[in-house]
């Protein structure tokens, strides 16, 4: 037995993908926290936490009813106060965390709903996601507060539905209450051939994890957002042979849209199975259209001055690295703390000089 449980643990001690938290995280929101076998692909770096031997449990701690009920959200603040601070009275302050410290997502990158074999019987509703690949950088969206979270998005297609759906004609949110913040579109229902109707939507996930550096200015503040996904087809239904493909997400003030979906090689469905059974989005390539402004929006001049003091900030860093990495425990552990708030703050560059005076570094 064991007062707290390893993170290993939590992820089922790798026994599969649909063991405890890793069907949900590694999955559907493509992330990790242990990384390296414990992501889907595999050798997702780990969440930096994970590598300072922080568990889940340190930060998602037990709720009232015991073991089992763990808090869904943790607060940086716990461990973060002075960054926590100085974020809040930051340009970013309407952005969460992951934002900036989350730089790619893996697992499911297309799911197919379609006819096929679930535990040896003929199903209409075989689910087609081994889909598996690399996407980033993630998409930045508000959440139903009007905070900026990094999302995974990916298409869905149902087959077989015989009622006509409408689009939902906004972003819309499973839980508008806020328990959850996973936002998703109905795009709607779409004909592929033999007449059989498809049930589009667009799937959106929160990311939580792997937290790592901090993404580059310019991979958010451009014309719109870009994200590019790569996968490879894994099922052993359906297709004749493995194949991969691609495409990307685009996100403007003009909405959200999938593009340049494709194959690198011809799909061969093999004996009884047809293309829209486990790859129908070969047929609705452009239909994952969603309405919506999801540019970033920043004056031009106030962006180009701070992304001038950020090029000076990261100059002055790249500096007292070397200078502390060879001063003593104490002293680096100040060194660290101060650095962590100054990429955080408005007044970066004077903080920095104030920790210069103060520690008589040139």
């Amino acid at each position: 037995m064991t007062s707290k449980p390893s993170s290993a643990s939590c992820d089922g001690n790798g026994r599969g993908t649909s063991m405890c938290h890793t069907g949900a995280m590694q999955s559907r929101r493509g992330g990790t926290y242990i990384g390296g076998s414990y992501s889907l692909p595999e050798g997702m770096t780990p969440d930096v936490h994970y590598k300072k031997d922080i568990h889940c449990a340190d930060c998602h701690t037990t709720g009232e009813k015991g073991m089992g009920d763990m808090q869904r959200r943790a607060n940086c603040q716990d461990c973060h106060l002075e960054i926590e601070d100085a974020h809040a009275k930051s340009i970013h302050k309407n952005l969460d965390c992951a934002a900036c410290h989350i730089n790619e997502l893996r697992g499911y990158q297309i799911v197919i709903w379609g006819p096929g074999k679930v535990s040896g019987k003929d199903n209409p509703f075989k689910k087609y996601s081994l889909y598996y690949g690399i996407q980033g950088p993630p998409i930045l969206m508000k959440d139903q507060k009007g905070k900026w979270m990094a999302v995974k998005v990916f298409p869905h297609s149902v087959g077989n539905i015989k009622q006509e759906v409408q689009p939902s004609g906004k972003v819309m949110f499973r839980w508008p209450k806020g328990e959850t913040r996973d936002p998703y579109y109905i795009v709607g229902t779409v004909n592929a051939p033999a007449d059989n109707r498809h049930l589009l939507w667009i799937e959106i996930q929160q990311a939580s994890h792997p937290f790592g550096k901090g993404r580059s200015c310019e991979s958010c503040h451009k014309e719109r957002q870009t994200s590019t996904s790569r996968w490879e087809y894994m099922d052993d239904q359906g297709s004749v042979n493995p194949f991969t493909g691609g495409y990307r997400i685009l996100a403007d003030s003009s909405g959200l849209r999938i593009t340049d979906m494709k194959s690198d090689q011809p799909i061969v469905a093999a004996s009884g199975y047809n293309l829209a059974d486990f790859a129908s989005w070969i047929y609705f390539r452009d239909r994952w259209q969603m309405p919506g402004d999801f540019s970033i929006k920043a004056d031009k001049k106030k962006y180009r001055n701070y992304l001038d003091v950020s090029r000076k900030l990261n100059g002055q860093l790249r500096h007292l690295d070397e200078v502390f990495k060879v001063k003593d425990a104490k002293e680096k552990k100040k060194y660290t703390e101060a650095k962590g708030e100054a990429l955080h703050s408005e007044g970066a560059l004077q903080m920095l000089q104030d920790f210069r005076n103060k520690y008589h570094v040139k």
